[in-house]
């Protein structure tokens, strides 16, 4: 494995109003910037977990100054730099995305092997104390406002998300894009829905390599050609979901959640991945599902598992090996027996690589004792 890369720095990007807000349930902080707004932060240390540490940036260009010199030391073989953007989910406030952030970072690095350096966009989403009630949650399907409920929140960070994905499509190194790749967890995966449906309306059409969707809280069809993550597909040349049938929160979602989803194919992304409904019409064979079901069943608690894809080290090689080579060879990825499709799943016998710290062990979705016995 090569050795991995060394940065000077970490970041985040955030279209939070107000992100170092203490009241961080507060309805009326927890907003999107107006206009696509951006603030930038950084930490003169690499992936540090510490929000203390981090300072913001008072313009674009002392952002990007930082950033292009640390992707100067992820140049691969073919001469381009590696970039992935992290983008979480519900229940995750500022202070929580920059320790998310960094601790996945450090995990993907070692012992994933991922050659590049992660950065993370953190959208306004609410704290973990309500977060998970259904008044929080969403006003209707889709979205109509641009603030307020959580998915109201993700309508309203659209235009920030396009801005920023827009400037990172911009960057040059050794003339060249950079091998772009987008992870998102959770909730995260409708913000990757809605703010790539909005980038194909400023006609951007390419330049995503990979987007890797973690426990996606989303209806399982939504890959299908014709549905809604039509811009997904079009625009990255390769979809990777990874599920598992084992995750509690995605369960909850399904059920709590069942008005704001489709309602004809309700079951969501993250349990039962891109091809367990009929192909009503064709998923794009540049989607790939991998089923995490068997690495995800043995962690201790059902509770562990929705966040549990941040710190598996089956998961993390993963991932690595399809962000690090454009024909990576997949040691402990196997393609389901008969499969029509490019479905597999992993095998929890291999890439059984212990993480570096405890920091980068399992994190427990934070529920109260009514929530769980309700799910």
């Amino acid at each position: 494995m090569p050795t991995a890369p060394t940065f000077k720095n970490s970041y985040l990007v955030t279209n939070r109003n107000d992100p170092t807000t203490y009241w961080v349930d507060s309805q009326t902080v927890v907003v999107p910037l107006a206009s696509g707004g951006l603030s930038y932060y950084t930490s003169a240390s690499p992936y540090d977990q510490q929000p203390d540490d981090y300072a913001s940036v008072p313009v674009q260009s002392g952002f990007l100054a930082p950033l292009e010199a640390d992707l100067e030391n992820t140049v691969d073989s073919g001469g381009r730099a590696n970039l992935a953007v992290y983008i979480h989910g519900l229940g995750v406030t500022f202070d929580d995305a920059i320790t998310e952030t960094a601790a996945f970072g450090s995990a993907l690095s070692s012992p994933g092997g991922y050659n590049g350096l992660l950065i993370g966009f953190d959208w306004p989403s609410y704290g973990e104390l309500v977060a998970p009630l259904a008044s929080y949650y969403a006003t209707g399907r889709p979205p109509q406002n641009t603030s307020g409920t959580i998915r109201d929140n993700i309508n309203g960070s659209t235009e920030a998300f396009v801005n920023f994905m827009q400037m990172l499509l911009a960057i040059r190194v050794n003339n060249q894009p950079l091998n772009l790749n987008i992870i998102t967890h959770s909730e995260g995966n409708f913000m990757l829905l809605m703010g790539m449906t909005a980038l194909q309306k400023a006609n951007v059409s390419s330049g995503i390599n990979n987007a890797i969707m973690l426990a996606a809280d989303i209806s399982a069809v939504m890959l299908q050609q014709g549905q809604w993550g039509d811009a997904i597909t079009t625009i990255c040349n390769q979809v990777t979901v990874y599920y598992s049938g084992c995750d509690l929160d995605v369960c909850y979602s399904d059920y709590d959640f069942f008005a704001f989803h489709d309602q004809t194919y309700p079951t969501r992304l993250g349990l039962i991945g891109p091809y367990a409904y009929p192909q009503g019409t064709s998923t794009p064979e540049s989607v790939v599902g991998i089923d995490c079901s068997q690495v995800t069943i043995d962690i201790g608690s059902q509770t562990n598992v929705h966040g549990s894809y941040r710190s598996l080290s089956q998961v993390l090689v993963d991932m690595s090996t399809t962000m690090n080579s454009a024909n990576p060879v997949y040691p402990g990825r196997t393609l389901y027996p008969g499969s029509p499709y490019p479905s597999y799943y992993l095998d929890p016998t291999v890439n059984q690589i212990a993480a570096r710290a405890p920091r980068q062990g399992l994190y427990r979705r934070q529920r109260s004792r009514d929530r769980i016995l309700r799910a």
